[in-house]
């Protein structure tokens, strides 16, 4: 029996087998007619992997373009997403750098063309350094009203980021607007970094990015100037009279809080007696000044005039 089946493997062998390369090369002339390979292109980021912490990192490359091969139904059902490109920067450290990509395609697919084989990569430390915070006030508060201090919870705060852009910071700078204002008060800032050219340097984080800044509002202080008034009093001796009163200056400079120069509009002296005068002549005498008002014309000279009945 086993020598019977030998013997039908073995009759017309050769025959046999190029039949049998024929139906495989039929096969694979009926499948590829059926599902032929096709191309096709996709566009994929670069992706890194094993980047060390405490860097920033950049890459000259941030994309790539596969040009792939695969049986129509296989590339039917791809995805861009099924395609990626990588770099391993394990082990790298501050500096620059030349990383190979690497491909990671689906199972059956050929890698016929990458865009770019390498990428240029920096990687720069990332930093902390402390700079004062400046709070700008603009605006103006309510009439008769000026800003006496403006205080931010801590003088110093922390920049974080690449160490190029932190080292060019000098402040930490936030604004407040003044609407009419009649008290103090405390309110949120953002806080911005900014370099020595005065530019905001908005790609860096300020910690803390926001703190509360006091207000403190104070009566306004003016200038204003204002007549002199002098002022008399008692009685001249029997056959006198007064013959008038004239005063050196006229006018006087006077400060203080604009709520009070407000109602001011003029300064009187201390009364000069005219008792017992007999004669015209002239006194230096003090001026009045209400409380938290002053003048540098603290004395002015008043003349009397006097002349006989």
């Amino acid at each position: 029996m086993m020598i019977n089946l030998r013997n039908l493997v073995r009759r017309n062998l050769p025959v046999k087998i190029l039949a049998l390369i024929a139906a495989i090369i039929m096969w694979g002339y009926v499948m590829n007619e059926e599902n032929p390979s096709v191309n096709a292109t996709y566009t994929v980021p670069v992706e890194i992997v094993n980047a060390p912490e405490g860097y920033n990192v950049t890459m000259d490359v941030r994309e790539v373009s596969m040009k792939v091969r695969a049986p129509r139904a296989l590339m039917a059902t791809a995805h861009e997403y099924d395609f990626k490109a990588v770099i391993d920067l394990s082990g790298n450290t501050e500096g620059d750098y030349e990383a190979k990509i690497k491909t990671v395609i689906p199972q059956g697919f050929e890698l016929l063309e990458l865009s770019d084989a390498v990428v240029n990569v920096s990687m720069e430390s990332l930093i902390a350094h402390g700079v004062p915070v400046e709070i700008a006030v603009s605006g103006k508060p309510a009439q008769g009203m000026d800003v006496g201090s403006v205080q931010p919870v801590q003088q110093y705060v922390n920049v974080y980021g690449p160490r190029h852009l932190v080292e060019s910071i000098v402040k930490a700078a936030g604004r407040i607007k003044l609407a009419d204002n009649t008290a103090d008060f405390t309110m949120r800032v953002k806080l911005t970094a900014v370099d020595a050219d005065g530019n905001q340097v908005t790609n860096l984080s300020v910690l803390p990015g926001e703190m509360d800044v006091t207000v403190q509002l104070v009566p306004g202080m003016g200038k204003k100037v204002v007549a002199v008034k002098p002022v008399v009093n008692g009685i001249l001796p029997e056959g006198y009279k007064l013959g008038g009163v004239t005063v050196e200056p006229a006018q006087v400079e006077i400060s203080g809080a604009t709520r009070l120069l407000a109602d001011i509009k003029s300064l009187e002296t201390q009364p000069v007696s005219l008792a017992g005068m007999t004669e015209e002549g002239t006194r230096d005498v003090e001026l009045v000044l209400p409380e938290g008002v002053t003048s540098p014309n603290k004395t002015v000279s008043v003349g009397i005039k006097i002349n006989k009945k």
